[in-house]
Order: C-alpha cells, then structure tokens, then sequence
C-alpha cells in the first residue's frame, strides 16, 4: 500500500511525506489517552489548526452546511452523540496512518501528500480495505509523538483510518454529496 502510494509525483521528486502506522497495543494506547483528553475537555492542538467555516469560500461554507445538515436526517436527534462517540473510538479503526512533513514544508508538499494520501485510499479500496480521514486522528499530537517516536521537526498532517466497514453502525451510513461537474469544470477551445 505505501509502496503504491509513493508512485505518487512530488515537487522535483522532493518525497517530502513521512508515515506511521498505529495499530494493535499501540493504536489502543493512542485511542485511551485521546479518550481521557476529550472527557476531560482538553484542547485539541493539531499541527495544523482546523480553521473557522467562516473563513472558507462561500461555496464551500454552502458545501459543509448542506452535508452538516444532513447528519440529523440519518443519524436521528442524538446524531452529535452518535459522531463523538464514533470519533473518541477513533471510528473502530483497526490501523491508523498518520503522515507527517517536515517543519517549515513548502506549500507544494501539501499537494504532494494529498497526492500520496489519495495513492493509499485508492490503494486500500481495491484490497477491499475501508478508510476514513479524520481530524480526530491527529487533535492531540502530543499523544501520536510519544506512542509513535515522530520527532518535533515533522508536523503530523493527518491520519487515515483503516479497517473493515461495520454496517451496523450508523455512522456509516453518511454520505456526501459532489457538486455538478458543469460548476466546477471550464473548458475554453
């Protein structure tokens, strides 16, 4: 899986991404520890702080509304019990993979490894492995440093989540909705 992920193109083939995997006794220390963090409202602190819906675009700020709103249709009235309680087991995940770059990373390694990172959803999908993307992965980055040995010098960027689909839980019966390609695409001849 890494190995595909790593045809993946990178700025003058500069490979900039750094991985660990967390699962078995270590991805269980992780899951406990960021469990105590969220029940005793600690501070999430990730690497890269996630930013306030207000300072997106307006098409995506209508974007995340539509998809947030659309939580309670299929989760029911306790649907942000149901997603924290799906997010503080890490969403059942069997092994998590946690992409770091190096401090002070150009802004072109963020292409880069969202570039690898989508060689590695695609790469598990076809061995009929599930994933999911999460900034629950990566909140308390203290917790991944310690368990995973990442030195200060890497950010950890974020983590992917992979297992086997529970169909029983309803978390995963949310969906996300594409905008028509005709918004998005332009083709001048």
């Amino acid at each position: 899986m890494i190995g595909i992920a790593q045809k993946a193109p990178s700025w003058v083939n500069s490979q900039p991404q750094k991985v660990y995997v967390a699962q078995g006794e270590t991805l269980e220390a992780i899951r406990k520890q960021q469990q105590e963090l969220a029940i005793t409202g600690a501070k999430t602190n990730s690497d890269i702080p996630p930013m306030s819906r207000k300072l997106w675009s307006e098409q995506a700020q209508k974007n995340m509304a539509e998809w947030s709103h659309g939580i309670p249709a299929v989760l029911g009235d306790n649907w942000q019990e149901t997603l924290g309680k799906e997010a503080s087991q890490l969403y059942n995940a069997q092994a998590v993979v946690y992409l770091t770059l190096p401090k002070g990373y150009i802004p072109w390694s963020l292409f880069d490894l969202g570039a690898f990172s989508q060689n590695i959803l695609l790469a598990t999908t076809e061995q009929g492995i599930d994933s999911i993307v999460a900034y629950n992965f990566v909140k308390y980055p203290q917790i991944l440093r310690e368990e995973l040995k990442i030195p200060d010098d890497e950010e950890i960027i974020v983590g992917i989540g992979l297992g086997f689909e529970d169909e029983q839980a309803q978390v995963n019966r949310i969906t996300s909705k594409r905008m028509d390609t005709e918004s998005i695409l332009k083709i001048k001849k």
